[in-house]
């Protein structure tokens, strides 16, 4: 099995510090796209933009990039959280990111499949049943974290 460096390098790709900055900004303006879209699609909902996460993955340590702080999105009902969106990393063999989703006791993933600076293409998947994935809509979601 190829490592997550051996298969991001092995299509030609410099990897370097400025590629690695590059894709993260890429990751974090989807994340932002993506967390603006679902406060539009759930507009009765109160929307909590005020946390972070550290992203810290090992391909940043091996070409000396620092952490980065990305943004988490909480959606509130009446001063209950109904769901915590969170980046759950960027290198992932087969995907172009991961955001983890907690709605109540139910863990989702929701992943980008789409290539490298594509536009993406994000689908929803049970955390138990990754298999049962489906394409990511304001319908797919509703059905998350109802």
């Amino acid at each position: 099995m190829l490592s997550v460096i051996e298969e991001l390098s092995e299509d030609g790709t410099v990897l370097d510090a400025a590629h690695l900055r590059a894709r993260i900004d890429d990751w974090r303006r989807r994340i932002d796209d993506l967390y603006r879209e679902i406060a539009e699609w759930f507009p009765h909902l109160g929307v909590d933009w005020d946390g972070t996460t550290v992203m810290d993955e090992p391909v940043m340590r091996a070409y000396g990039v620092p952490p980065v702080r990305l943004p988490v999105l909480r959606l509130v009902e009446a001063d209950t959280e109904v769901a915590a969106f969170a980046p759950g990393g960027l290198w992932i063999i087969g995907v172009n990111g991961r955001i983890d989703l907690s709605a109540g006791q139910n863990r989702f993933v929701i992943l980008d499949k789409a290539g490298i600076f594509a536009p993406p293409r994000w689908t929803i998947a049970p955390g138990l049943d990754r298999l049962a994935v489906e394409p990511l809509s304001r319908a797919s979601l509703a059905r998350a974290i109802q």
